[in-house]
């Protein structure tokens, strides 16, 4: 039952994600070009000014992207971690404490392990959509400028 609902949860979390970063890389992509568009000037000095926009953007979004990937690595290495020191120090006093309850209730934490693989593989899954998403509504967003503003 704990596994139905962390997938749950897990797909409207990478559902958000997806809706926010396309809400804020599209809204960000429509606001450039208006601004691009509406600062054209006739001759050669906007076709420089327009190539030095492009270039910037390009570098902005490829920097974002990579900080925003940092941010999801530090995010699960801290939660690893977390887990970790969860598990270490909170294991030395239950050890007895759960022999006891091994024996009493083997079949159930046989059930519970068995749930644990599955949880990891719905979080990464997870973790590739929202990877995925990012990288897909970043690249939506470049080619709508680039398409739009050298048009």
């Amino acid at each position: 039952m704990a596994v139905v609902l962390l997938k749950i949860v897990f797909f409207v979390f990478s559902g958000l994600w997806n809706l926010i970063t396309r809400l804020v890389f599209t809204g960000g992509a429509h606001v450039l070009v208006k601004m691009i568009q509406a600062l054209k000037v006739p001759g050669e000095g906007s076709q420089r000014v327009i190539e030095q926009i492009k270039s910037m953007v390009k570098t902005f979004l490829k920097y974002s992207l990579e900080f925003v990937l940092k941010v999801i690595g530090n995010i699960l290495s801290s939660l690893f971690d977390v887990f970790k020191e969860g598990v270490s120090s909170s294991s030395t006093g239950l050890a007895n404490a759960v022999s006891g309850l091994v024996e009493k209730s083997r079949t159930s934490f046989d059930d519970a392990v068995k749930e644990i693989p599955e949880l990891v593989n719905a979080f990464s899954e997870m973790v590739a959509k929202i990877v995925a998403d990012l990288w897909k509504n970043g690249n939506d967003a470049l080619a709508f400028i680039t398409e739009h503003v050298l048009n």
